[in-house]
């Protein structure tokens, strides 16, 4: 009898470590904003990846990925466009591979910082919409893909 609660007991503890895996990679999938400045991330469902920087004379970075199993983001190779919509190529910016997980209601995103000499974490708070800018990007980036 002992023997077949400590089975369950095992067996329910295997199913709550399981479930809460799956709710961590569901709980990416959504809009974010990064906390001190105008940087968006968008996940989907199918684990792709959308980043919108919009500097202050609002040419817009942007790039796209995959995040893995294992919590690693795959960056494509990043797209720069200027003021009126027009792709200035190449970016001269390579991103990588980077990091993502979840914390509680906070994401991070962990990748080289923008003079490539080192790695930097930034945090990220969940967002309702992404900026009218960073949607029309993702629409056309997703129209491509």
């Amino acid at each position: 009898m002992k023997a077949r609660i400590a089975i369950s007991a095992l067996c329910l503890g295997v199913l709550a470590v399981t479930s809460s895996a799956q709710a961590l990679d569901e709980g990416l999938v959504g809009n974010w904003k990064f906390l001190r400045n105008f940087t968006y991330v968008n996940v989907d469902a199918n684990a792709n990846i959308f980043q919108c920087r919009i500097l202050p004379d609002l040419n817009v970075y942007l790039a796209t990925g995959h995040v893995s199993e294992e919590g690693s983001v795959q960056w494509d190779p990043v797209r720069f466009f200027g003021l009126y919509g027009n792709e200035v190529a190449p970016s001269g910016q390579d991103w990588g591979t980077g990091d993502i997980e979840l914390r509680t209601r906070v994401m991070f995103l962990s990748g080289l910082n923008a003079s490539s000499t080192g790695i930097e974490r930034r945090e990220f708070d969940r967002v309702a919409d992404l900026p009218t800018i960073c949607s029309y990007y993702l629409a056309l980036v997703t129209d491509v893909n």
